[in-house]
């Protein structure tokens, strides 16, 4: 019978769950490296802050991690409250994974370091014999751990999972931990790689899209994008975290390739002319609600119907192409109006009174957008260039 644990809090919030992100990508990115066919399922505050699931020949292997974003002016030691919170969480997932494979591993990342522990007795009173070295440098080398160090952590843990059950109807997997031997407790330390001492969340980034740079499934195409493609990563990640149910959490393999071909054609954020974002609030400065032909028939009474359709349909394509554009190209949209506008605000503006004054009007506007959109190439770069 499966034990009944307590729910408990994977991530925090602000730069922790940021970290948490940027080491979902990392894991991604060294699993692409190590074989670019290789099938994976990855998430944020899932299980821990990060799960990443890998398949391979059909063997499935799960590793979980908890991250720890903390400054740098004290450290762990074993008795620390994140150390042994997450060991209590680390068992529960040992327990419940091993009933169907041994497949399963943990991780511990912090940007803190260890410490030597001072403590000479547990909250219970009873006296503790420390060894010589940090406890968490000893998890670390567990070979060379004494049994006597293994049954210490252990005694810590079961006082530690007492205390988050007290007075709770359920006891979780608290009588299978008082239970096992030294030896079988070794094993289930043995799953766990310590990381202290790690990269902070900036620091990391930088490693990260060098990762990007690197990975296999980088080309020619995506030089200069590696920053379009770490964000559309963490987008992708937040976007999935929100999900609530818990398979949708997973960022798949296949979600990672498409992403990097969505990049090829997006163009590098300090080459992108910054007016996209005023295409959102043009609609805000109309107050004239005619349609196109009403427009028109307003200046030119003669013109033909058909006329006026073709026109339609590129006011209509011209809306859907601004629905699906990227940034660059609905910059190209707005100098595009701005050169329209300076057109009719200027003297040289008359009025069409036929069909071929239309034409002649709309082939000057096509030459105004082109000269001002010329000299603006020599700052950014446009997605279509005609």
């Amino acid at each position: 019978m499966k034990a009944e644990t307590i729910d408990r809090e994977a991530g925090d919030s602000g730069k922790g769950f940021r970290l948490q992100l940027i080491r979902a990508i990392k894991l991604m990115l060294k699993t692409i490296n190590q074989d670019a066919n290789t099938v994976f399922f990855t998430a944020v505050e899932n299980f821990e802050d990060v799960s990443h699931q890998t398949i391979v020949d059909g063997e499935v292997v799960n590793y979980f991690e908890e991250d720890k974003n903390y400054d740098l002016k004290g450290n762990f030691t074993i008795f620390s409250h994140p150390v042994t919170n997450t060991l209590v969480s680390f068992f529960d997932i040992y327990v419940d994974q091993f009933r169907t494979s041994d497949n399963v591993y943990l991780g511990f990342y912090t940007t803190r370091e260890f410490g030597k522990e001072r403590k000479s007795k547990l909250k219970s009173g009873e006296q503790i014999t420390l060894p010589e070295e940090p406890v968490l440098k000893a998890l670390q080398s567990l070979d060379d751990a004494s049994d006597e160090t293994v049954s210490l952590v252990k005694d810590i843990l079961v006082e530690e999972y007492a205390s988050q059950y007290e007075g709770k109807s359920k006891s979780g997997n608290l009588e299978t931990l008082r239970s096992i031997n030294v030896g079988r407790f070794k094993e289930f330390l043995r799953k766990i790689s310590w990381h202290f001492g790690q990269e902070n969340e900036d620091a990391l980034k930088k490693t990260v899209l060098k990762d990007i740079e690197s990975s296999p499934i980088h080309n020619n195409a995506h030089i200069g994008k590696e920053n379009i493609i770490f964000c559309l990563l963490m987008d992708k990640l937040s976007e999935r975290q929100s999900s609530d149910n818990l398979v949708d959490k997973m960022v798949h393999s296949s979600d990672v390739k498409l992403i990097f071909k969505e990049a090829e054609s997006q163009i590098p954020d300090e080459s992108i002319d910054p007016t996209w974002r005023y295409i959102s609030e043009l609609k805000n400065d109309v107050t004239d609600k005619r349609n196109l032909k009403e427009k028109v028939l307003s200046v030119i009474e003669d013109i033909p119907d058909r006329r006026i359709r073709q026109l339609a349909r590129k006011a209509s394509g011209s809306k859907y192409e601004e629905h699906e554009a990227d940034k660059s190209f609905l910059s190209l949209k707005y100098r595009v109006f701005e050169a329209c506008e300076e057109y009719f605000s200027s003297s040289e503006y008359v009025a069409p009174e036929n069909g071929g004054d239309l034409d002649a009007v709309l082939n000057i506007l096509v030459s105004k957008a082109v000269e001002d959109v010329s000299k603006l190439k020599a700052d950014y770069k446009y997605t279509i260039i005609q």
